[in-house]
């Protein structure tokens, strides 16, 4: 999918050349967006650097461990939109990059560890609409420097267009470089191509899973159909059956709300469809978003969180006796895992943290 992206600028690319050389000094190379980074291959042995320059050029990448940016990785199809994956690298081990045909710094990101160890990474989502206070989160976030970041869907407020996406990239600028980001659509995502273009993700990129150590992420899209029979439920069975005796933590991400007290309420389809299979394999946590609050259940044995708070315009939530607690404001969750324990921490954006989970295996 990603290869067909450069392709399709390829054209463009000498359109735009052709015109340079016509009237002279060729416009200079600026970067629009990232470099940001995602998985969609081992994250122990690769990371996949994405970026959109604001003319058409050949997507190339200097990098090495150590700072010594010595090798060289590139795609010589002209184009805006670049995704180039670093392999073989080697695990828990600090890289460092550079874009090459533009003025750009260094930066450098961590590959995954092999060997068992304490880690931590944040989950947030609904970022839409109101980009300053998307900043705030964000700002919070880098203050704790987590290993990874999920996105629970919602990053603007129209994802067809193009433009709108500005508004996430730039919000997010502080911590892209360097963190990677792990992502699941959203229904502002609407159609979902312009999401299909920018992130580079396992397997389909629509639903997808991938591992961190002792921990398993099964990433859904709660906009496709996952009824009995759809491609998608037949995959997250099947999924979610095979990796509950492979992994202590088992973790599920999705957008729409499996429980709610807000104005939505609980959705139906899921409760009928998914609700079961969380329950039936013994998911240690759901996440998700849409909701723009925080709020966390236990139904069922599995504990569910929302956490829509990262910036779109908050909603009312009225807790019921399942609800152990909720609330409306700005924050995101921070997960650390130990060998032994799960500890789960809502966090606001002036540092407090009015709720926290522990799970012990």
């Amino acid at each position: 999918m990603k290869k067909k992206i450069l392709a399709a600028a390829f054209f463009a690319g000498l359109v735009t050349l052709a015109l340079a050389g016509s009237f002279g000094k060729q416009p200079r190379t600026e970067t629009q967006k990232g470099p940001y980074l995602s998985w969609d291959d081992d994250p122990r042995t690769t990371m996949t650097v994405s970026w959109e320059t604001t003319i058409p050029v050949s997507g190339k990448l200097a990098y090495g461990p150590k700072g010594r940016v010595n090798y060289i990785l590139r795609d010589d199809q002209a184009g805006t939109l670049h995704h180039l994956r670093i392999k073989d690298l080697k695990p828990d081990t600090r890289y460092y990059y550079q874009l090459l045909n533009l003025a750009a710094p260094i930066c450098s990101f961590k590959t995954a560890p092999k060997v068992q160890r304490d880690f931590n990474f944040v989950i947030y989502g609904d970022t839409r609409t109101f980009p300053e206070q998307h900043k705030k989160v964000i700002a919070a976030i880098t203050q704790y420097n987590p290993e990874f970041l999920i996105h629970t869907g919602d990053y603007i407020q129209d994802g067809r267009i193009w433009s709108q996406w500005q508004e996430f990239f730039d919000a997010s600028r502080s911590f892209s470089s360097f963190i990677p980001l792990l992502t699941v659509i959203g229904n502002h995502e609407r159609t979902a191509d312009n999401y299909l273009k920018l992130f580079a993700l396992p397997g389909n990129e629509q639903w997808y899973s991938f591992d961190y150590l002792k921990a398993h992420f099964v990433m859904l899209n709660t906009e496709e159909d996952f009824s009995p029979g759809s491609p998608q439920y037949q995959w997250v069975a099947a999924e979610l059956k095979i990796s509950r005796p492979k992994y202590k933590w088992l973790f599920v991400v999705q957008h729409r709300q499996t429980f709610s007290s807000g104005k939505r309420g609980s959705d139906k389809n899921i409760l009928e469809n998914l609700e079961p299979l969380f329950r039936h394999n013994q998911v240690d946590v759901v996440f998700c978003g849409h909701e723009h609050f925080y709020e966390r259940q236990r139904r069922g044995g599995i504990n569910y969180i929302i956490t829509g708070g990262g910036g779109a315009p908050l909603y009312e939530v009225n807790p019921g006796d399942s609800t152990f607690h909720a609330e409306s404001s700005l924050h995101y969750c921070q997960i650390e895992i130990s060998d032994s324990a799960a500890k789960v921490r809502m966090v606001r954006v002036d540092g407090t943290s009015p709720d926290s989970l522990v799970l012990k295996k």
